[in-house]
């Protein structure tokens, strides 16, 4: 498993990192790559300003902050985990792009909010941006979650939004690789559950999966609350046009809800 995970060496983010360090202790073998994007540091409220005569120096301190993350870690990293830093100075989604492109990653883990207002917006625009553009599995991890062990997945369906093969397969390499149980939550009319079985049993050929129905109301906050009151260790979801995360994460929906859960988020695009 090679996992990225983007830092603005934030506290949210930092918790981010430590999330997915001690997730690699569900695989056999694992590299974790630290990066920074040396453009968020404009808009992100780091007191690191970019300046043209100090390059080199910018660039070591950077690294040296990169470092403490992974220093900080350090003891709940596994043997079998790699870590390494990477940073430049591109765009945040373009330089994740090509460090998943080169590096041939299979996993983003990225945190959910930021303690100022700026960086509320901007998990607004740039985890949105990303859960869009970036076509491997994004675990957006909120800003108070704590690493368990992923026994239990639910994954929020909803017919309108087409589970596509390569959704599919991520989804069953995932929960096989972490030995986690599908819960699957029908988005929709209880008498609509069997035809979603059968949408769901065509692509997903995992064993003993459950199904349970919420209808259309308040979808986001229902999504959460089911995945709170079941002990649920991850949510899974789709972006599109019908799924539920431009709900999550509208500006009131969010501000009640997605800054208190503590269910980290899979989007797979």
């Amino acid at each position: 498993m090679k996992i990225l995970v983007p830092t603005d060496f934030s506290e949210t983010s930092i918790n981010a990192a430590g999330y997915a360090l001690q997730l690699t202790s569900q695989h056999t073998r694992a590299d974790v790559i630290l990066y920074h994007s040396y453009n968020v540091l404009q808009i992100s409220g780091v007191p690191m300003p970019i300046l043209p005569e100090d390059g080199p120096a910018f660039r070591e301190r950077i690294f040296k902050e990169l470092t403490k993350i992974k220093e900080k870690f350090a003891h709940v990293t596994p043997a079998t985990t790699t870590v390494s830093c990477e940073a430049d100075e591109l765009p945040f989604l373009e330089g994740m792009q090509e460090i998943i492109d080169v590096r041939s990653i299979n996993l983003v883990v990225m945190g959910i909010t930021g303690k100022s207002g700026i960086q509320k917006a901007l998990i607004g625009s740039n985890t949105l941006a990303a859960t869009e553009k970036i076509h491997v599995p994004i675990i957006i991890v909120p800003e108070t979650a704590a690493y368990s062990p992923l026994k239990k997945v639910v994954f929020a369906y909803n017919r309108r939004q087409p589970l596509l093969s390569r959704q599919s397969n991520a989804i069953m390499d995932f929960t096989a690789k972490v030995h986690a149980h599908l819960d699957v939550l029908y988005i929709g009319e209880d008498q609509h559950l069997n035809a979603a079985k059968q949408d769901i049993q065509k692509l997903l050929h995992i064993d003993n999966i459950s199904y349970y129905t919420i209808k259309h109301n308040d979808t986001a906050k229902d999504i959460l609350t089911f995945a709170d009151t079941n002990h649920a260790d991850l949510l899974l979801a789709l972006p599109g046009k019908y799924g539920f995360l431009q709900d999550l994460f509208h500006k009131s929906v969010t501000k009640q809800l997605a800054y208190k859960t503590k269910v980290p988020l899979m989007v797979i695009s």
